[in-house]
C-alpha cells in the first residue's frame, strides 16, 4: 500500500509513548519515531487518536515528531498540523457538575480536560498539575472529564455503565481500563477519525490502540492494529495484532 493519500491514528499512550502520566515519565521507541519519519516522507499522514488534551500532547512531542493532525481529548477536538481547530464540542458545565456530584462519592479522582490541559478538581491526582476546588472556579472550556478509578478495571466498567445509562443522553463514556473518559455526545475516537477522513481527503486511513476506549478508533479505520497484551476485546476489534508500532506502520505501507 502506497503511503500517498493515506492517514495513520495512533493512540498515544501505551502506543506510541510508552508513559506513566501519574509522574510524567516518558519514552518514544526510536525504531518507531524512524518508521514514522518514513512513513511520513513517503506522502503519509501520521496524526495521535488520544484522550489527552491537545498541551499534553504537543508538550511531549516538541521537537520529536511532527505531526499531521490530532484527535486529543478522546474526539472532542480535532486539530490540523498548525493546531488549528477543525472540529470541537464541549461538555456542558452543569453536566460536569452532575457527574462531578454521582462519582466523587466513590472517591475517584477528577480531572477535567481544558484548553490549558488537564485540572484536578477536588484533590490532587496528578503532582504539578493544577488544582482547583471545584469545576466553577474553571475559567477555560471544559472538553472531557476523567475519572480515575484507582486503576481498578472493573470499577471503571461499572462505572462506565452507570455513566451511560444515567447521561447517555448528554455525554458518551469510555473506559480506558482503569479509569473512563467522558466527551460530549457524539464524540469519541473513531467520530475523530471520520473528521480526519472529511478534512484531509484521504482515501485510507489506518488505526492502532491499545485499550478498550480505542474500540471506535479502530472499528472506524480501514486497517487497525493493536498488539499482542492488548485485552482479548480489542485484539478481536483489530485487522492486525503486532508487536509494536513501527511493525503496524511497516504493515500497512
Amino acid at each position: 500500500m502506497r503511503a500517498r493519500g493515506t492517514a495513520f491514528a495512533s493512540d498515544f499512550d501505551g502506543t506510541l509513548c510508552q508513559s506513566n502520566w501519574i509522574t510524567r515519565e516518558e519514552y518514544f521507541d526510536p525504531a518507531v519515531l524512524d518508521a514514522i519519519k518514513r512513513y511520513q516522507e513517503a506522502g503519509g499522514l501520521f496524526g495521535v487518536c488520544t484522550g489527552r488534551p491537545l498541551l499534553g500532547v504537543t508538550q511531549s512531542v516538541k521537537g520529536i515528531l511532527d505531526l499531521d493532525f490530532y484527535i486529543v481529548t478522546t474526539g472532542a477536538q480535532v486539530l490540523d498540523r498548525n493546531c488549528k481547530p477543525i472540529f470541537e464540542r464541549v461538555i456542558n458545565i452543569d453536566v460536569a457538575q452532575q457527574i462531578y456530584e454521582r462519582y466523587v462519592a466513590d472517591d475517584m479522582f477528577f480531572l477535567a480536560a481544558t484548553d490549558d490541559g488537564l485540572i484536578n478538581v477536588g484533590r490532587t491526582l496528578v503532582q504539578g498539575m493544577p488544582i482547583v476546588a471545584s469545576l466553577g472556579e474553571i475559567e477555560d472550556r471544559v472538553l472531557g472529564v476523567s475519572l480515575e478509578c484507582h486503576e481498578n478495571e472493573q470499577l471503571a466498567r461499572r462505572t462506565c455503565e452507570d455513566l451511560n445509562r444515567v447521561f447517555g443522553d448528554l455525554v458518551d463514556g469510555f473506559q480506558n481500563l482503569g479509569s473512563v473518559d467522558v466527551v460530549a455526545k457524539g464524540c469519541s475516537k473513531g467520530s475523530g477519525v471520520r473528521v480526519v477522513r472529511e478534512a484531509f481527503g484521504v482515501a485510507t486511513v489506518a488505526g492502532a490502540g491499545d485499550s478498550y476506549n480505542d474500540l471506535p478508533l479502530l472499528r472506524a479505520a480501514d486497517v487497525s492494529y493493536t498488539f499482542h497484551e492488548s485485552p482479548q476485546e480489542v485484539r478481536d476489534a483489530a485487522t492486525c495484532v503486532v508487536a509494536n508500532l513501527a511493525e503496524a506502520l511497516a504493515d500497512f505501507v
